[in-house]
């Protein structure tokens, strides 16, 4: 590879799963360190920080203990609900049973750690750009341009996004649907022509995965998956 050349490190969803999160950056940072000496590189993390595993607390103090000049933090569709539930008790409810007793565990409760986080989950985008791609939670709505895109697609969308075939305006990088409770159920990154499914179901056993990319090309040029 060539010196200089930007690197984007993006990680699929943590669900909670501070260890494996921790192992994961251990392993980026021997891949650097060995494959990519001089190169300058970002994280963009494409959400689901919170519920369902065990340490929701521990992994946004990690994610934010991070250079911030360094990473990108997309919100997903669980920053959404957490923060529809502070603001609505209509929505408590189903944050609760999408796994945000777990993360209200690991807060010790509702407090002001737990206030902080939601504050901190408000100021996220909901995708980011390069010139080949686009970064996003779930994905885009395949019958809209990019710029048309809502919220409410790039956090929640999912089986027509999915299922499409042919080439997006741009190559999308997303998370959401886990691999390994829907097709191809592996467990595994999911490397197609026109996306990459970075979301492997760490909380569900699976593992946490990052792909890293490159100007060269569109499709991540390395995985590092860590169970």
């Amino acid at each position: 590879m060539k010196a200089n050349l930007v690197i984007t490190i993006a990680i699929g969803d943590i669900h909670g799963m501070a260890v494996l999160l921790k192992n994961l950056l251990i392993e980026i940072e021997i891949y650097l360190n060995n494959e990519c000496k001089g190169e300058e590189y970002k994280f963009i993390f494409l959400g689901d920080y919170v519920d369902r595993g065990p340490a929701s607390c521990e992994v946004i103090k990690l994610i934010r203990s991070i250079d911030p000049y360094k990473i990108i933090c997309l919100k997903g569709n669980h920053e959404e609900m957490m923060i529809e539930a502070a603001q609505n008790s209509a929505s408590w409810d189903r944050f609760c049973l999408s796994g945000g007793v777990e993360t209200l565990a690991s807060y010790g409760g509702i407090n002001e750690e737990f206030f902080e986080a939601i504050n901190w989950m408000r100021s996220l985008p909901t995708f980011y750009e390069d010139q080949q791609r686009i970064f996003v939670h779930a994905g885009v709505d395949p019958d809209k341009p990019l710029s048309d895109q809502t919220d409410r697609d790039r956090l929640w969308i999912r089986q027509r996004f999915i299922s499409f075939q042919d080439l997006f305006p741009k190559y999308v990088i997303h998370g959401h649907t886990p691999t390994l409770k829907n097709p191809p159920f592996t467990g595994q990154a999911e490397v197609k022509d026109n996306r990459c499914n970075l979301d492997s179901g760490a909380c569900y056993g699976g593992a946490l995965t990052a792909a890293f990319f490159s100007q060269a090309q569109a499709k991540p040029f390395h995985l590092i998956s860590v169970h």
